[in-house]
């Protein structure tokens, strides 16, 4: 059986998220494979939540990147694309938010990295009189994150579905940033 590396970083995701001091041991428990494969692949925890976070931010990079930014969409619309991207990462992000390396410079260089895109649209709604004025583009574009956090945890807890959740983000962001129609 062939075990991706993918596979193992999205099983010690899940495992760290909920343990964040759980051992290589234990995520190769996790994983159903010996503690030998683990070792081949990531001769330490270090090496392991390295992988861990530059492999999350080069698939939420990329997810961004594929996206349609065209300032004539909804904003609901690029929103809710948006949250289709980062949705399956979202035990990754809460592990980069919470865990060991959450105040490292490349996790905090890697964020600003992947998120490039959307602060450049917001920047671009704001200059088309699209959404408010009185608020620093920072903040809007930063405020749609603190809502992607909220949503994954309400999704985790189950109080909502996935598809439900990034609706409320979207019609969230929209409320608070004062979207206009284009003109």
């Amino acid at each position: 059986m062939v075990i991706r590396t993918r596979d193992l970083l999205d099983t010690a995701a899940g495992v760290l998220v909920r343990r964040p001091d759980a051992t290589l041991q234990a995520i190769a428990q996790a994983a159903g494979v010996s503690r030998t494969t683990i070792f081949n692949r990531f001769a330490t925890r270090d090496a392991l939540l390295g992988a861990l976070a530059v492999d999350t931010l080069e698939r939420m990079r990329d997810g961004m990147a594929a996206l349609d930014w065209s300032p004539d969409r909804a904003p609901t619309d690029v929103v809710e694309d948006l949250w289709r991207v980062v949705h399956p990462l979202s035990d990754r992000a809460a592990f980069l938010r919470t865990g060991p390396l959450h105040e490292s410079p490349e996790v905090t260089a890697g964020w600003a990295e992947a998120f490039t895109p959307w602060g450049v649209h917001v920047a671009t709604l704001q200059a088309m009189g699209r959404v408010r004025d009185d608020m620093p583009v920072r903040w809007l574009a930063g405020s749609l994150v603190g809502l992607l956090f909220a949503a994954f945890d309400e999704v985790d807890a189950g109080e909502q579905g996935a598809a439900q959740a990034g609706r409320l983000v979207a019609a969230s962001w929209v409320a608070m940033a004062g979207v206009t129609p284009p003109r």
